[in-house]
């Protein structure tokens, strides 16, 4: 398996750049911010393949890593919403979060997956999957 195909580009990421401002209206920030996928370094470290996602403010209960036909999805999901008593709000919103990327890792041992998330940087330890052996024999002429 080679590196270059473990890469996908996120369809959301930088959308804010490919919007023009119509009649004086740019797109405000938060809009574009909740829909940017985080960002993933992939290294290839010879034997292994060591993935880091910076996760900054996400707590690890928040973070979901799969490992499912050859794939590895690393999801996130998160509000914010903060509790006040006492308050008459007119109007109240809540940030929400979701992402999600996934790469193709091939047919990797599951058992070796190790992953440990430290201050906001979550880093994934994989084994390059074995090549397979060829499905060859011989076969005997009678």
């Amino acid at each position: 398996m080679e590196v270059d195909t473990v890469f996908h580009v996120s369809p959301f990421r930088g959308r804010r750049g490919n919007f023009p401002a119509w009649f004086g209206f740019s797109w405000p920030e938060p809009i574009f911010q909740s829909w940017q996928a985080f960002n993933v370094d992939i290294k290839d470290a010879g034997d292994t393949y060591e993935i880091t996602a910076e996760l900054p403010g996400v707590p690890k209960e928040n973070i979901s890593l799969d490992l499912n036909d050859g794939y590895l999805t690393i999801a996130v999901k998160q509000e914010a919403y903060q509790e006040e008593d006492g308050q008459h709000y007119l109007r109240r919103e809540r940030r929400q979060m979701a992402s999600q990327r996934s790469f193709y890792v091939g047919n990797v041992d599951p058992s070796e997956v190790k992953a440990q998330y430290r201050h906001g940087v979550l880093e994934i330890t994989l084994p390059k999957p074995s090549p397979d052996q060829p499905n060859r024999r011989q076969i005997p002429i009678q």
